[in-house]
């Protein structure tokens, strides 16, 4: 039987914060194009990282995901507009699965945040409020990973 690796959250909160800061000075500079790109591509950084530590979690055999293909993927043209319901919607449902199987149900996670954030950012003119769904996915993962650290 395949064992739930232990993921612990060292580190989670600063990459939240770091995010968020990363992503107010992208909204402040919006004027100066190459600043605000550069404080979002720092967001997106991130981001990326509190995923693929989400998807390290779930490796327990039971899901084809791994945490490199949930965050690579994200980058492959017009597939990423399929992929982020996988890479990014789907990681809820695999985090609620684990608490499950860790006997932790209080750990469960609200899907329909992620779904939302999904649905922004493939419509690109409301991409930007996928934003402020995605801030409320990064804290519902970094309290799973927290949960299921002791479990």
């Amino acid at each position: 039987m395949n064992t739930i690796p232990k993921v612990t959250s060292s580190g989670l909160v600063v990459f939240a914060i770091l995010h968020h800061v990363a992503l107010f000075f992208s909204v402040v500079t919006m004027f100066i194009l190459p600043l605000s790109i550069l404080f979002w591509a720092a967001s997106a950084v991130f981001y990326f990282l509190i995923l693929h530590r989400g998807w390290s979690l779930v490796q327990d055999g039971q899901t084809d995901v791994t945490p490199g293909r949930a965050v690579g993927f994200c980058f492959i043209p017009f597939y990423n507009l399929y992929w982020v319901f996988v890479g990014i919607a789907g990681l809820p449902k695999q985090l609620n699965r684990i608490a499950d199987a860790r006997g932790a149900p209080e750990a469960k996670i609200n899907t329909a945040f992620a779904l939302v954030s999904c649905i922004f950012l493939v419509t690109v003119c409301l991409a930007p409020i996928a934003q402020i769904f995605d801030i409320v996915v990064i804290w519902q993962i970094i309290g799973v990973i927290k949960a299921l650290e002791t479990k």
